[in-house]
């Protein structure tokens, strides 16, 4: 069963990668390094998918279900290792803000996120910690 630091820890994963998402959104917007990495990788990973034939496209979806569940229960089983990777998320998206801000493409109104986003870590390392995840 499921106790309450782990519903809390799920529902605070859920939060930080929706506003991390949300935050992505934002920074793809303006061109700088971030967003012709990310329109660089989607664009391999584009024509990598379309490379697949038709017989195996029907199956796309159980392989992506199969490959969602599998990544989810890798996170769950390294947790340290999953935790780490999304400070350094945060810590690249953040960085990525400030230069933007330095450079006057965005303004304060795109900081609710970021708070949204360092509340939920802060949450995600204090439950994990009292669950001795960490």
């Amino acid at each position: 069963m499921l106790n309450r630091t782990r519903l809390l820890l799920y529902v605070n994963v859920a939060l930080f990668i929706y506003s991390l998402s949300e935050m992505i959104k934002i920074l793809l917007v303006h061109n700088n390094f971030f967003t012709q990495f990310f329109n660089n990788l989607s664009s391999n990973l584009k024509s990598l998918t379309d490379k697949i034939s038709s017989a195996i496209t029907s199956w796309q979806s159980i392989i992506y279900l199969l490959i969602f569940v599998l990544l989810i229960f890798l996170l769950l089983k390294f947790w340290r290792v999953t935790f780490i990777l999304l400070e350094i998320i945060l810590a690249l998206l953040i960085i990525d803000y400030v230069l933007l801000f330095v450079q006057h493409q965005v303004g304060f109104e795109n900081l609710f996120i970021i708070a949204v986003v360092v509340v939920t870590l802060m949450n995600i390392w204090q439950t994990s910690k009292d669950s001795n995840l960490l």
